[in-house]
């Protein structure tokens, strides 16, 4: 074998390797203790209660995945995401209409009342990202929800 086929080959084997690790964990889990950490990447922090959770990973060798979260209520939780990220709250109708529509991967119960039971925020400085930060206004649970294809 010459030299060239064999660094060929050795190219295909690190690729192939790079490539099965990138794709590595997917699937879909629901109410999994683990979905924290796969999302966040890191423990859940002891003082938040996650009530649901519903997390979605393609075998894609980018990162694709949809989350869902239902926090219980939780003030200190709540004022820390809003102050360590821009937030914008969400007013306008039709922007808050097709986030009640949903995706095909919503769980039913992921903002099970109307819209308008809830506050809404999104990243002010992401236009593109889908990241969504819901409380309702009854209950004070939080719920979280982000989509990258």
């Amino acid at each position: 074998m010459n030299r060239t086929v064999r660094t060929i080959q050795k190219l295909i084997l690190i690729f192939s390797v790079i490539f099965l690790s990138a794709c590595q964990e997917s699937g879909t889990w629901t109410d999994d203790a683990q979905n924290w950490e796969r999302i966040f990447q890191h423990e859940k922090p002891s003082d938040v209660t996650l009530l649901h959770s519903s997390y979605w990973r393609s075998p894609h060798f980018t990162y694709e995945y949809e989350y869902f979260l239902q926090i219980q209520k939780n003030s200190a939780f709540e004022k820390q995401i809003l102050s360590a990220y821009p937030m914008a709250e969400i007013v306008d109708k039709k922007e808050l209409a097709e986030l009640a529509q949903g995706s095909q991967g919503r769980p039913d119960w992921f903002i099970p009342k109307p819209i308008s039971k809830y506050r809404v925020w999104k990243y002010s400085d992401l236009v593109d990202s889908r990241f969504r930060l819901l409380i309702d206004k009854e209950s004070g649970d939080v719920f979280l929800t982000d989509i990258q294809l």
